[in-house]
């Protein structure tokens, strides 16, 4: 998000918003019908795009007296048109987003409570079937429920079994041996390299910054949701950072060019082959399967490392993505009745099969399913990754400050700003720890 001079505090949490669906209600009233558009950053490639049509005509099948029109939004886009949105009062009915939008939108008395879904699924129990319960308390702010849960997106580390089995190493379980089979791995002369990951200035590459802090003791808030980046978890950050740069830095064991590198660079590097252990979204399994086929059996998924802080820092991060709604929408019941249909056991099963392995159901009864029993990497990310995937507040909760610096790519930054050797890890955790503390007055 680029903040606005012209923005308050509270639009500037706001402002930093991405990736949403969007309902509008037009009624019909000769018909009787609620007609809403659907707006999607993240189910946009063709396969999910194919999936989520006969999803919304099932919708419409059970639900006559809704028509759902479904619009995509391209990725660069989201902020300048939600930015819009929020000052001219059209934001959308119902929404799924990335994971603390409902949180920021509340801040600004845009979102509608979803206590009464959250009260549903506890008679019904649906509450007990989400596979964490973070998942959903994340979402509570100021005694509401301001989001609700519908999938998960998983952060795992893809490792080549055959270079490894080569050099007589086994799958590394901690820190000290990750960095010592990427070493022994690296071999650029014959076009393979120890490690790729994301270091480019953008959202990607906080992501795995945010595993390393996890299993170093670190966050970013602590349980009572105050700011501690640079403070009490200064130490266990900087660790975290320095291990991971220090790949590219010190045993220079990465393409030369990941200062550069988004989401899709690193995907590209490893799926054609080209590194032994790749950094990567769950739909790197999808990519495998498409583009490289032959590389399937050669590859697994490292179960999640144990760091300096030992079994009680094995996390690694993820994110619970939400659906909420608008709180000035005209058809917030049909809003609601929409969440409540799409957000069911089995329901989104079709979107699972189109990209496996980039979505992830958030119930249990969903988890385990014969689609991910027969596919080896589902597994291993089944067992391996998602049972220590949190998000990134963790260990606290709702914040609507975490969006922005979500959003502002505040601990993005300082991956990049190392790998070029703009700053040591200690000054750049310091001065995102700084910027991260104007966005907190309580």
């Amino acid at each position: 998000m680029i903040r606005d001079k012209g923005l308050n505090r509270r639009e500037t949490l706001a402002a930093a918003m991405g990736g949403l669906f969007m309902l509008t209600a037009d009624e019909a009233s000769a018909q009787a019908t609620t007609n809403m558009t659907f707006w999607t950053v993240r189910l946009n490639t063709p396969e999910l795009s194919a999936a989520l049509k006969a999803i919304l005509a099932d919708f419409e099948k059970d639900n006559p007296g809704i028509k759902v029109k479904h619009e995509p939004v391209s990725g660069n886009l989201v902020y300048p048109k939600f930015l819009t949105a929020i000052r001219g009062q059209s934001m959308p009915d119902v929404a799924e987003a990335y994971s603390y939008h409902p949180l920021q939108f509340a801040a600004v008395d845009q979102m509608e409570p979803m206590d009464d879904i959250i009260d549903l699924w506890q008679k019904n129990g649906q509450l007990a079937n989400i596979f964490n319960d973070y998942a959903y308390k994340k979402f509570f702010w100021k005694g509401k429920y301001w989001g609700v849960p519908y999938n998960l997106d998983i952060r795992p580390i893809y490792y080549r079994k055959d270079l490894l089995e080569a050099k007589g190493i086994k799958p590394p379980k901690t820190w000290a041996e990750f960095q010592a089979a990427c070493i022994a791995c690296n071999d650029p002369a014959s076009g393979t390299f120890g490690a790729v990951f994301p270091a480019g200035d953008f959202h990607i590459a906080q992501h795995f910054y945010m595993s390393f802090m996890f299993q170093a003791g670190g966050s970013i808030l602590d349980k009572d949701g105050n700011l501690v980046f640079g403070t009490t978890a200064k130490d266990a950050n900087v660790k975290a950072l320095t291990f991971l740069t220090d790949l590219a830095t010190k045993h220079k064991v990465t393409p030369p060019g990941i200062a550069s590198y988004n989401t899709d660079d690193a995907h590209t590097i490893f799926v054609q082959g080209r590194a032994a252990f790749g950094f990567g979204t769950g739909g790197v399994i999808s990519r495998i399967m498409k583009e490289n086929p032959s590389l399937f059996d050669k590859v697994g998924i490292l179960e999640v490392l144990e760091g300096p802080a030992g079994p009680s820092g094995k996390l690694t991060a993820a994110f619970y993505n939400p659906m909420f709604v608008w709180n000035k929408s005209p058809a917030k019941e049909q809003a609601k009745t929409f969440i409540k249909w799409f957000i069911q056991p089995g329901r989104l099963e079709r979107l699972y099969e189109a990209a496996p392995g980039q979505h992830w159901p958030i119930f249990k009864s969903d988890i385990n399913t014969p689609r991910v029993q027969n596919n080896r990497l589902l597994s291993e990310a089944l067992t391996k990754v998602v049972p220590y995937s949190t998000d990134f507040a963790y260990p606290g909760y709702g914040r609507p400050e975490m969006g922005v610096i979500d959003g502002e790519k505040m601990f993005a930054g300082p991956v990049n700003q190392v790998v070029v050797g703009a700053k040591t890890p200690e000054k750049a955790v310091m001065d995102a720890h700084e910027e991260m503390k104007k966005l907190f007055t309580s």
